[in-house]
């Protein structure tokens, strides 16, 4: 589907999925990844594209879906990337993987993501509707050091979940170990 010819109709199928402040974020994340595409050499399109759908499967049942795709999980919070990038595959809503990976990996993070996993990962935790401690300092290393900025991303994430004793996904452990061995010596 070509983002820019379709964004409207893009747009009225997200409204028919997402609702109410969830549609707003995702809207924001569209326009703070094509601002980070932009920044970063990365084609606005496929990041624009991949931050209007991210959430494509939020409010859905994703444990029910997840069963369907035959998904594993170890965290039902994270599932929605996985089963948003599943969903608009089938569909043939997209059917470019760059854009589809993004999807999948925006909540946890991966290890050696790409440039475009890192625009939608990033761009989903500082879009200008998004307000907590740290923001500020993420946005301003989001737009000077990608890799600084997922390091950042990843130890406050880790850090929600620990004080909240909840569960890990072992992909953001994996992501973590790996931009701290890329970044050994940075105190952000």
């Amino acid at each position: 589907m070509d983002y820019i010819a379709n964004r409207d109709s893009i747009v009225k199928e997200l409204a028919r999925q997402v609702k109410g402040e969830k549609f707003i974020h995702s809207l924001g994340v569209e326009e703070t990844a094509v601002q980070l595409a932009r920044r970063y050499g990365e084609n606005e399109k496929k990041a624009g594209l991949a931050g209007l759908l991210h959430d494509y499967t939020k409010q859905k049942d994703n444990v029910l879906l997840a069963k369907k795709y035959r998904i594993p999980y170890l965290v039902e919070k994270t599932l929605h990337g996985h089963t948003a990038a599943a969903v608009l595959k089938e569909k043939g809503y997209i059917t470019d993987e760059d854009v589809l990976s993004a999807i999948r990996w925006h909540t946890t993070g991966r290890e050696n993501m790409t440039l475009l996993e890192k625009i939608i990962y990033l761009a989903d935790y500082i879009e200008p509707n998004r307000d907590f401690d740290g923001v500020e300092k993420l946005r301003r290393l989001s737009f000077e050091d990608i890799d600084k900025a997922v390091l950042f991303g990843l130890q406050m994430s880790i850090g929600h979940i620990l004080e909240n004793k909840s569960l890990i996904d072992t992909d953001s452990v994996g992501a973590y170990n790996y931009y701290r061995k890329l970044l050994p010596k940075e105190d952000i």
